[in-house]
């Protein structure tokens, strides 16, 4: 009686793999909960903290709540996720984003309630307060909401699970090394299986009938599957043998029947004909030969063979030199440089003698013409292989026909063939899991088609990108001589603004081509490009740009910073991919409200902490704000140097620079406004500042090439914040102009980029951005536009601003969440109220507004 299969394992796993799976997932449900509670219990306190400080700053002014948003409420956030608020009384929206908790019911008390909602399109972690105010007309109460997105504290909660899941992972770790010690001594029916295949004969492919246990019964029948394709692959190879029998006699026969004909001739010119039938039917023998041999090789291959990566361009240009010298002037070969650089991951003889079948073949079958090979990638992971020629084609009906062994078209008569090209091509295609296609050519011919999977890669930047970096601005200026790629200037005519307080204000767009270096004949990509930076020094960037990627044409759309963030915000701004302003408050606006599309790179990673939020935002110029002065006005040692010594200067000679100092309007300057902001926080002397500014009757401007044009032109004798690079460049193309850096303080903004969320063409716009923060693009950065670069270790150049003075006087404008606090309503209108009470006497402001 035989007895059934027994279980060695099932004694060991039922009791002890069950009992610590069923532990080691309890486990880790409890952890990940404990994970996700402490996570949320630390940023609660500080959402909570954050809702409570804006709290306490609401204050009652003619019976009826205002607040001025605190600093601090903002800064004691996470700077890398999206932050929104909103303060509700009973008239309405006081400040913040209207539409935040809006089918919530108001707060009609001081404890914090948490909520987690939809907003903006991504979930939200929600805090909601509430502050009584007593005004003249009663008491009313005040509702507080302030969220944030949820990344950082998902990070926190993960990184808590996997500490704790770490001991449990040990201990299990533990228990299946002692239970593998035990099943090393349970495995001894494994020496009995081993005894009976050591004592078979080489050629005994039976399969094992020994009784084993249940435990190995998969491992013997894997075996015995193996044999069986062993079994298969021998028959294979069996039958290549015995068709190349059946295929070789018939040729040999004839070159026997031949020869013997030869030898029987007496005339030279009927031994000459029957020599040529012979060298034709050896010819003939020989290709089938070679057809069959590879074949054989093929089948071989499949299942020895290990697979490698072998680049794209490799394997044609191996091809194309095995091809005869008097066929190559016919083939026509051109490949894409993405192509060029792809990797096709599988075996490199098949893979060449795959396309050289096909090669052979339309030389064979294309008449005289051309062979046309056409290599290109698609984005989906694929290089397309198409090999065209203009011959007589292979009718519909006949196409799947021909590929199988040993079947020729009807087509083919009068050249000699075997009927194994098509079918070794075929068989390669699907080793390798691709697709092989016969299409008709239009005009007439045959397009065989190759689609295979390979990794595309980047654009490598190698030796060669080391020296372009290094040569860059030499060569530049050379190629602008000889190749010259004329902007064509417009004023495009873009409808006006009419976004919030602004809605008569018209921002004009200045629009200027850079076409595409060489486009190799087909339509160039397009990057479109907005920013308030001068276009004569943003071209630098843009040319030297286009060296690098000579297939990319550019539009760059010239604009205030102003402009550009009403613009954006109202929908009316034309499709661009890239956004560029100097107003990093409102780059950070944009970017927290979704407009800003996430972008990353190596170049990224080495961006500094505080010129970079989240991964949306990045700046890549440091930009010293400075004091310019009339040199002809000021002796070296009556010019001050800080901003202590200029205050001290308006106070005793205030009369003397009456109308003769100029500075950026703030209500209509971004850039100025965030300088003002800064000051405000940074110096105790700002609001004194702005008092003798007012009495000495300061002249304001919207730009800053405005102030350096009455500076230059005699019309004022200082300008005060100016951004530095202007000015320097002013200064270095001979104006009258001195530039002195505060040696209080020295605030650095930066020059901040984004991609926009509906970039028609993100990826170039990608490409740009990692452009701007590497070595080369900085370098260009300070050598052709004069800004300041924001890594200048990378340049191995010396910023003549900063490069002298010590690092820790620079003050450097933070990406943060508090950018955000000076854009909210309230503050911002108390703030420019105040500024303008001292500076001017004159409320109304001009219609214009700009922002560089």
């Amino acid at each position: 009686m035989t007895r059934p299969p027994y279980s060695i394992l099932r004694r060991l796993l039922l009791m002890a793999l069950g009992i610590l799976a069923l532990c080691f997932a309890g486990l880790c449900w409890l952890s990940y909960q404990y994970a996700q509670r402490a996570a949320d219990a630390a940023y609660d306190r500080l959402l909570a903290a954050s809702a409570l400080t804006i709290a306490n700053a609401v204050q009652a002014e003619d019976g009826q709540p205002t607040v001025e948003l605190p600093y601090s409420a903002m800064a004691m956030l996470s700077d890398q996720e999206h932050i929104y608020y909103a303060i509700h009384g009973d008239g309405g929206l006081i400040s913040g984003y209207a539409d935040l908790g809006e089918t919530l019911p108001p707060a009609h008390s001081e404890t914090p309630l948490f909520t987690v909602m939809e907003y903006l399109g991504q979930p939200v972690r929600m805090v909601t307060t509430g502050r009584l105010v007593t005004g003249m007309h009663g008491r009313s109460w005040v509702t507080i909401r302030v969220a944030e997105t949820l990344g950082t504290r998902q990070l926190l909660s993960d990184a808590l699970f996997q500490r704790s899941v770490v001991p449990l992972l040990v201990i299990m770790l533990v228990a299946v090394a002692l239970l593998g010690f035990g099943m090393r001594r349970a495995f001894r029916p494994l020496a009995a299986l081993e005894n009976e295949l050591r004592q078979r004969s080489p050629d005994s492919l039976q399969a094992i009938t020994q009784r084993v246990p249940v435990e190995i019964s998969g491992l013997v029948q894997a075996l015995n599957d193996f044999m069986l394709r062993l079994k298969g692959a021998i028959g294979t190879l069996n039958s290549l043998v015995a068709d190349a029998a059946h295929q070789i006699r018939t040729p040999l026969a004839a070159l026997k029947m031949q020869a013997e004909l030869a030898l029987d001739e007496t005339e030279l010119p009927s031994v000459q004909a029957r020599v040529q039938r012979i060298h034709v039917n050896a010819g003939h023998t020989t290709q089938l030969l070679n057809q069959l041999l590879m074949d054989a090789t093929i089948s071989h291959r499949r299942e020895s063979a290990a697979p490698s990566d072998l680049r794209v361009r490799a394997v044609v240009q191996e091809v194309m030199q095995r091809l005869n010298p008097d066929d190559a002037p016919r083939v026509r070969w051109h490949m894409t440089p993405s192509a060029r650089r792809a990797m096709l991951h599988g075996d490199h003889i098949s893979l060449r003698e795959m396309l050289r079948n096909v090669v052979d073949n339309a030389l064979v079958y294309g008449g005289s013409g051309e062979v046309e090979i056409q290599v290109y990638s698609r984005r989906e992971g694929y290089i397309v292989f198409d090999v065209s020629d203009r011959g007589p084609g292979i009718p519909e009906e006949e196409k799947p026909k021909v590929l199988q062994r040993f079947t020729r078209g009807s087509t083919s008569s009068g050249h000699v063939g075997s009927g194994l090209g098509l079918s070794i091509v075929q068989t390669v295609v699907r080793i390798h899991e691709g697709e092989l296609l016969l299409r008709d050519r239009p005009g007439g011919g045959l397009t065989v088609r190759i689609v295979l999977p390979a990794r595309l890669v980047a654009r490598e930047a190698g030796l060669a990108g080391v020296l372009a970096a290094g040569l860059g601005s030499v060569m530049l200026g050379f190629l602008c001589l000889v190749w010259p790629a004329a902007p064509v200037q417009a004023q495009t005519a873009y409808p006006p603004s009419a976004a919030k307080d602004h809605q008569a204000v018209d921002f004009p767009i200045h629009r200027t081509h850079y076409p595409a270096v060489n486009a190799d004949g087909a339509a160039p990509a397009l990057l479109r490009i907005t920013g308030p930076t001068d276009t004569e020094l943003f071209q630098w960037l843009i040319q030297d740009f286009q060296q690098l990627h000579p297939q990319v044409a550019v539009d760059y759309l010239e604009i205030d910073s102003m402009g550009l963030y009403l613009k954006v915000l109202s929908g009316q701004m034309p499709p661009v991919d890239v956004l560029i302003s100097s107003a990093a408050d409102l780059q950070l606006k944009l970017a927290n409200d979704g407009y800003a599309r996430a972008h990353e790179s190596l170049y990224t990673q080495r961006v500094p902490d505080w010129a970079r939020w989240r991964n949306e935002v990045y700046g890549f110029t440091q930009e010293p704000v400075v004091i310019a002065y009339a040199r002809s006005r000021f002796a070296p040692d009556q010019r001050p140097k800080s901003r202590t010594e200029l205050l001290r200067l308006l106070e005793s000679e205030g009369p003397r620079l009456r109308h003769r100092i100029g500075t950026y309007d703030i209500h209509l300057s971004g850039a100025g406004y965030l300088l003002a902001l800064y000051d405000e926080r940074t110096s105790a002397n700002f609001w004194g500042m702005a008092n003798q500014l007012g009495q000495a009757g300061v002249q304001l401007y919207g730009t800053t090439a405005e102030l350096l044009d009455r500076l230059e032109s005699g019309e004022l004798d200082i300008a005060y914040n100016v951004l530095g690079p202007y000015a320097l460049s002013r200064q270095r193309a001979g104006a009258d102009i001195d530039v002195v850096v505060p040696e209080d303080y020295i605030t650095v903004l930066t020059r901040s980029a984004l991609i926009h969320r509906d970039a028609p063409a993100p990826e170039i716009a990608g490409t740009f951005i990692d452009y701007l923060l590497s070595p080369r693009g900085q370098r260009a950065a300070m050598e052709q536009a004069g800004l300041p670069p924001l890594l200048p270790d990378d340049t191995g150049l010396e910023d003549p601003l900063l490069g002298a003075l010590k690092q820790g006087l620079l003050q450097p404008i933070v990406l943060g969440p508090a950018l955000l606090v000076g854009l909210d309503q309230t503050r911002r209108r108390r703030f420019l109220d105040n500024w303008t009470r001292l500076v001017t006497d004159t409320p109304e402001l001009p219609p214009a507004m700009t922002g560089r």
